[in-house]
């Protein structure tokens, strides 16, 4: 099954609600079980928490809707379960609670447009509250809190049966790129931290910047970019990435694959310093990219945007196969859209 980044984040969510469904109508008929799931939870205190787990992170969404960053308060999961004491209440009770709460959020979650949903905060709390800590100082989006919160979920399902949770249809090949990706020249590899020491003087030229958006980049700004694309390899298993020379292992720039503007549609972007123009490297690295995208992503087509002044990158679209389609819209310019379809491919 091929799709895009937006097809990916709905194929989760439809799995999760298939999982919910599922779990429920398994649970109704097998029954609390007696003793100890493990931690010293019963089977009653486990569906408990999950239905607890439910509602908080539903406030959490309408809440990160509507503010400007993702700090939340977190809670004594403990301390929560022992004052209901979820035993006490009838088992079909707990199970139609949990069902409903869980549905109600995923219904909250199916209707987050990609824009607000994938919007990166740097202010946010998900280090301490979540299930699997994001990094403090990477920002964080709704869609981290979203699948931080699915993997809670499956992980404490299992606790009561790993029969509840049954394997993901969501094929292996579009998970993750497999990295470094290598060129005869070229090694394409996820961007660090520590490379901004390179970075940062190719934003900061005119020269490179001059088809970006927004005006030459500050150290601290270009940290910030980096930040973005480590968090968008982390949540979606592709990003840009950094663009090394084999010979000497100098950063050329980045090269690599984002989501783009919030279309749910997937772009293949580059950045390159001056040194490394005029050598045929931008289209090197595109043709790798648009090789993962295809092989490795299984994704139906991959787009590009560009100023319409920018001849080089024009070229290097044309010289992959990228086809322009129409006048585009995106950061507040005005661009041309490329594409390449793989399923119209030659053979």
């Amino acid at each position: 099954m091929a799709c895009t980044a937006e097809d990916l984040y709905r194929t989760l969510i439809e799995d999760a609600r298939r999982l919910v469904e599922a779990a429920a109508h398994r649970l109704r008929e097998s029954g609390p079980e007696d003793g100890a799931v493990s931690s010293g939870w019963t089977a009653a205190q486990v569906l408990g928490h999950l239905w607890d787990s439910a509602q908080v992170n539903h406030l959490r969404l309408l809440r990160g809707m509507a503010g400007d960053d993702l700090i939340f308060p977190g809670y004594d999961q403990d301390a929560w379960v022992g004052v209901q004491d979820p035993a006490t209440l009838p088992w079909e009770l707990l199970v139609e609670g949990w069902r409903a709460d869980n549905l109600r959020l995923l219904h909250l979650a199916g209707r987050l447009e990609p824009v607000l949903r994938t919007r990166l905060h740097p202010r946010h709390s998900l280090d301490r509250i979540g299930w699997q800590p994001h990094p403090a100082h990477l920002p964080a989006s709704l869609e981290h809190l979203i699948r931080d919160y699915l993997g809670h979920l499956r992980h404490h399902l299992r606790r009561l049966s790993p029969a509840l949770v049954p394997p993901s249809s969501m094929p292996a090949a579009l998970d993750r790129a497999v990295l470094p990706l290598r060129t005869g020249r070229l090694v394409l590899e996820p961007l660090r931290t520590e490379d901004v020491d390179e970075l940062a003087p190719i934003l900061a030229d005119p020269a490179v910047v001059r088809h970006l958006p927004g005006p030459p980049r500050s150290r601290e700004q270009t940290a910030k970019t980096i930040a973005h694309f480590v968090a968008h390899q982390e949540r979606l298993g592709f990003s840009a990435w950094a663009l090394r020379m084999r010979e000497d292992g100098r950063l050329a720039g980045w090269c690599g694959l984002a989501e783009l503007d919030g279309t749910g549609e997937v772009e293949l972007l580059y950045c390159l310093g001056t040194h490394a123009w005029g050598r045929g490297i931008a289209s090197e690295a595109a043709r790798a990219c648009l090789a993962c995208a295809r092989d490795q992503l299984g994704l139906p087509r991959l787009a590009a945007v560009v100023a319409p002044d920018n001849q080089a990158s024009r070229r290097v679209l044309a010289t992959c196969g990228l086809d322009q389609r129409r006048p585009a819209r995106h950061f507040g310019l005005e661009l041309e859209w490329w594409q390449i379809d793989f399923d119209k491919e030659p053979t």
